[in-house]
């Protein structure tokens, strides 16, 4: 994950990492107990979360790289929990096996927790009033927050959902699977009709990320390559701003629901890894029309980490897996 800052969060083996955007440079190393398996950025920038194996939780200042908090959220888990803050860093909501908990990340207080499907992923809305989870089933399920209720249930896929991530305009949802060749699919995020499924990858699809001005998605594939996917065309403006406004018809009136959201083409292809790709996200900041100043950062299953300067198409870096970065000009 990035920091508004443009530094890069990075979990792996035993160890969180954050990054120097310009130097490539680790500026700090913090080293745990356990398998540091997921992390989170606030999105204020002030704090840093991750997860640890077996349900403990950790959080630092970014700003003076000291930990304020840690306790164990989630009990005989097997796994890293997984992690989002919400109201900018207020609270941190939690998820691992069957179970969901929101916590004040200041006092670690529970504030409230529900059962649902076995949890592969997550993500919650912008304005943060929506949580998405995805499933073992292929099920993505819709819950308002923070009460946690129920509001839809999706059959997105037919195997593991991988990645679930609303675009932070509101106007889509991402979905991502196994399904190949149909690992990818993109949904209204008002009316949670299918829009678009995005073929490329061969096999697994295990992450993506949306830009931050929704025009871009990054997607993370089995197949050790990332693709670069473009949307043309406007989502309409939404009723009321937020998610699930509706449950009407298409949002333009006449339009069939794929011009309605846009249509996405994949622009790109990143090869360069030497082994699965496991994580993906776009840095802080708007692109222009040519993907111009964007940066994105990937994660392997070798432990390598790049990051890619997509107006160049050329790699811009890349980190070995030994905890050495490296900042390149060339291929």
């Amino acid at each position: 994950c990035f920091l508004p800052t443009g530094e890069l969060v990075t979990a792996g083996d035993t160890s969180l990492r954050l990054w120097h955007p310009e130097t490539g440079k680790a500026e700090k190393i913090w080293k745990l107990s356990g398998i540091v398996e997921t992390c989170c950025c606030s999105q204020d920038g002030r704090y840093i979360a991750c997860g640890v194996a077996d349900g403990l939780v950790f959080i630092y200042e970014a700003r003076s790289w000291q930990q304020v908090a840690h306790w164990q959220a989630h009990a005989e888990c097997g796994q890293g929990p997984l992690l989002q803050f919400l109201a900018e860093n207020t609270y941190l909501l939690s998820a691992a096996r069957c179970t969901c908990k929101i916590w004040s990340s200041r006092t670690t207080k529970l504030i409230n927790t529900w059962e649902t499907v076995p949890i592969t992923s997550l993500h919650v809305a912008r304005d943060c009033t929506v949580l998405a989870l995805g499933s073992h089933t292929g099920l993505v399920t819709i819950h308002s927050l923070p009460d946690g209720n129920v509001l839809h249930r999706l059959h997105a896929h037919r195997t593991e959902v991988w990645a679930v991530v609303f675009s932070p305009d509101q106007s889509l949802l991402a979905t991502a699977s196994r399904d190949d060749p149909d690992g990818l699919k993109l949904w209204s995020a008002q009316t949670l009709e299918h829009l678009q499924t995005l073929r490329g990858h061969v096999g697994l699809v295990l992450d993506c990320s949306f830009s931050s001005d929704s025009m871009q998605l990054i997607t993370a594939g089995y197949d050790r390559t990332l693709r670069l996917w473009r949307r043309h065309g406007r989502a309409p403006d939404r009723p009321d701003g937020g998610v699930l406004a509706s449950a009407g018809p298409a949002p333009r009136e006449g339009l069939p629901p794929l011009l309605a959201g846009g249509v996405w083409r994949c622009e790109n292809v990143l090869v360069g890894h030497g082994d699965i790709v496991a994580a993906c996200a776009f840095a802080p900041g708007v692109a222009g029309p040519s993907g111009g100043g964007s940066i994105v950062a990937s994660g392997a299953a070798d432990g390598a980490v790049r990051a890619w300067r997509l107006a160049e198409v050329q790699r811009a870096g890349a980190s070995d897996g030994d905890g050495s970065f490296r900042t390149s000009s060339g291929a």
